[in-house]
């Protein structure tokens, strides 16, 4: 079953629209929440527009292009997805009026592909290099308007406190949530937090200097083997002779590599009586330990993770490693005694009760991706929409360089790029087509760096009020936006297809 051209186009550009405006209420500084409740009354509360459009529960393949762009700006740098979102949603709305003018889809998707490089190459040339002196200011634009705002500057300084310490590597970088107090008992840790404990109650919890990572168990494997038995008491006796004989030889080779005791993790499962065994020789033992730790753990002590016991060749020294409990829940932490490139931090966040954890910990997520970002690409631009504000008037003084009908779609691209600013302007309570009118005015006296100004009213210089986000932020926006804007727009039919059983 196919739809006529025409209506193929307006249902996917009417399905974009409709996602746009769902998270359109969320940008900038002053944006609204969004209460998320699923068939079951559980609810999630919150204005990170990736959370919003992986919640949402969505049919149409229009509005699931828009989604999946908006999820590769999330991966790719941390932040950005409703920004992606609504200037996709505008690109696509735009087209309307291009359409009624006569304008064939090709012309519009060569505008706009030429449009995207413009805004992209201008932005480019406006950004700043020397990053290290706006990293806090960085932090605290990706958090405002958020739950974490009210503590911007302690969250500002713990997010470029955990980046320095990582050297801009997120992967070095995990959170471990704590009900219980507030934000402000939050802290950094050099060194991993592990929500986990050690399985026999009767380990020391003392410094050990000794560690293994298994990438695997210490549990019981079932050999093809057949033994014959004749009741259930010979069965539990041979159980208990195989189990002993085979984890024996194991718990021997692990003694022997940690001598003066230490600490094993394994990624599965543990034997109770190798457990057991261990504790007698002082080495605790952890089980279950997630891959994405044993990782972080590898960094921290500058090694690799083995895949059993047979492959241990030595320990590797730590630093303090012990259990301790923090509200209600135990862990345990493996300090940073080394420094240098094998440096991995832990950020633990405090919060009254875990619903409004989880949202200040989508906050930190944003926040520290952000920072990674601007301290690995090394160039930041002017916040505020007000980049994209200046690289429209960019486009439209270069419109007629690409000649015929394209210089409209040109044109069109420019008005997308203005409802960024018009949208943080709108939902701070202002007027938005007043606000770009000031800042066309600005922008075109040389202030490049004007954006809305969500307090007052009117326009505000940018640079002034320390808003700054990462060049690669702005410039992935503006690629995503324009490609699924332009994949969306070669779809003349919408065509049914056969199940796949």
């Amino acid at each position: 079953m196919t739809e006529k051209k025409q209506t193929a186009q307006s249902l996917n550009i009417r399905a974009a629209k409709a996602i746009a405006d769902t998270v359109r209420s969320t940008l900038g500084p002053a944006g609204m929440d969004k209460m998320m409740v699923d068939g079951g009354g559980n609810v999630i509360v919150t204005n990170d527009g990736a959370t919003i459009l992986q919640q949402l529960d969505i049919t149409h393949p229009g509005a699931k292009m828009i989604v999946e762009a908006a999820n590769t700006q999330e991966t790719m740098c941390y932040d950005g997805t409703t920004t992606t979102t609504i200037l996709a949603g505008e690109l696509l709305a735009n087209t309307q009026e291009l359409f009624n003018k006569g304008l064939h889809p090709n012309v519009v998707c060569k505008g706009y592909r030429q449009a995207a490089k413009w805004a992209v190459e201008h932005i480019n040339g406006i950004t700043v290099e020397d990053i290290e002196p706006y990293l806090r200011e960085v932090a605290r634009t990706a958090i405002t308007g958020k739950a974490l705002e009210s503590n911007e500057e302690q969250v500002s300084a713990l997010c470029v406190e955990a980046v320095n310490r990582a050297k801009g590597d997120i992967k070095r970088i995990s959170v471990v949530c704590q009900p219980g107090g507030s934000l402000e008992d939050s802290y950094c840790f050099s060194g991993k937090i592990l929500n986990q404990t050690f399985m026999m109650s009767s380990m020391k919890n003392e410094p050990t200097p000794q560690v293994v990572l298994i990438n695997s168990g210490l549990s019981k494997k079932e050999d093809s083997v057949q033994v014959n038995v004749s009741n259930v008491g010979d069965y539990k006796s041979y159980q208990e002779y195989a189990n002993k004989d085979i984890w024996q030889e194991k718990v021997e080779k692990i003694a022997n590599l940690l001598p003066k005791g230490g600490v094993v993790f394994c990624r599965d499962s543990v034997n109770e009586l190798v457990a057991a065994l261990l504790s007698k020789n002082n080495i605790s033992v952890a089980q279950r330990v997630p891959p994405s730790d044993m990782e972080a753990m590898a960094i921290l002590l500058g090694t690799t993770v083995a895949h059993s016991v047979e492959d241990l060749n030595g320990a590797d020294p730590a630093g303090k490693v012990l259990q301790f409990t923090m509200g209600d829940m135990q862990y345990i932490s493996i300090e940073d005694v080394h420094g240098g490139e094998n440096t991995v931090t832990t950020l633990v966040l405090r919060g009254a009760t875990r619903q409004t954890l989880d949202e200040t910990e989508r906050g930190f997520d944003d926040a520290l991706g952000v920072v990674c970002l601007a301290f690995n690409s090394e160039r930041i631009v002017r916040g505020g929409g007000s980049s994209y504000m200046n690289a429209a008037l960019n486009l439209r003084s270069r419109a007629a360089e690409i000649g015929g009908r394209a210089q409209m779609a040109i044109e069109a691209f420019a008005n997308a790029l203005e409802s960024i600013p018009a949208t943080i302007a709108q939902n701070a309570g202002h007027d938005p087509l007043d606000t770009i009118l000031e800042l066309r005015n600005e922008h075109l006296q040389g202030n490049f760096d004007y954006g809305p100004d969500i307090y007052n009213g009117g326009t505000i210089s940018m640079e002034g009020a320390n808003v700054w986000e990462p060049y690669e932020l702005v410039k992935q926006a503006i690629q995503s936006a324009s490609e699924v804007s332009i994949s969306i727009l070669r779809i003349d039919d919408i065509i049914g297809r056969k199940s796949e059983d």
